[in-house]
This record gives structure tokens, sequence and C-alpha cells, in this order.
């Protein structure tokens, strides 16, 4: 069975610190022999914090594949990327949800929908602040925030 090779761009409208509310846009282009096809979806959240608001955004996006994929994750956020290459969410899940301090995880509910999807699929992240659908992803923000 042939894997399909999937790219996810994701944008938030939330930068830096602090609780706030938020919507985040995603492109999902998968390459066919007639070129990109791509799709794309928004969301918007109520007391959300950045971080929070790109991992929703991922999972959203990874939740409408519906195959196995070799997926290419692009993103402006290095916390989230480095934590997923990292396998932190693995080792939060083995020690139940808490890290080596004793803490909590934060946001574990879309951390445990994240390992899901890495279970069907081929995850990889690239750091990207600038891809060919930058500019479409700010439109897809402004529109949902009106």
């Amino acid at each position: 069975m042939k894997k399909f090779e999937i790219k996810i761009y994701v944008k938030t409208s939330l930068c830096g610190t602090g609780i706030r509310n938020g919507s985040y846009a995603a492109i999902v282009e998968c390459q066919t022999s007639k070129g990109p096809v791509t799709r794309e979806i928004t969301g918007k959240e109520e007391s959300t914090t950045y971080y929070r608001s790109v991992l929703l955004g991922i999972v959203k996006a990874l939740e409408i594949l519906n195959t196995p994929c070799s997926v290419t994750i692009y993103t402006d956020c290095t916390y989230i990327k480095n934590i997923a290459e990292r396998g932190s969410p693995e080792s939060w899940r083995r020690s139940e949800w808490k890290k080596p301090s004793g803490e909590e995880v934060k946001n574990r509910e879309l951390w445990q929908q994240f390992l899901e999807q890495m279970d069907k699929h081929i995850i990889a992240f690239h750091f990207s602040r600038h891809n060919d659908y930058v500019k479409r992803l700010k439109e897809l923000l402004k529109e949902k925030e009106r």
C-alpha cells in the first residue's frame, strides 16, 4: 500500500505569552499527479495560549487524514517541534502525564490526541516562518477573527 506524502502548514493568531482568545489555521497539502491538492481548516478557542493553539491546529489537521501517511508539519513554533522530536509526549504517557519534576503536563488531552495520530502516521517537523501558504494562512486567520 502506498503511503501518501502530506504537508501541513500551521499558523496561529497568537504570539508570545499570556492567555487570550485565539485562532489557528492549517493548510493540508497532498501532492498528486495533477499537482497539489489542498484543504484548509480553521478554528477558534477562547482563553488559550500560543502553544496550545499551535498544537490544536496540528491535531485538527492530522485528524482529517483517513489513511496512514508520511506527514511533514511546517511550523514556526520551535517549542512544539522540539517537544515532539525529543519524544517527550511518549515519555509523559509512560510516566502517567507527569514531567520529571512531578508537575502535570499542560495540554495533556491535545498531546494524547497527537500521540494517537503518531501511531497512525509517520510525522516529521520542519521549522518554517515563510512558506508558499503563509499569506493564505494569515488571510484565513483574519477571516476567523471576524
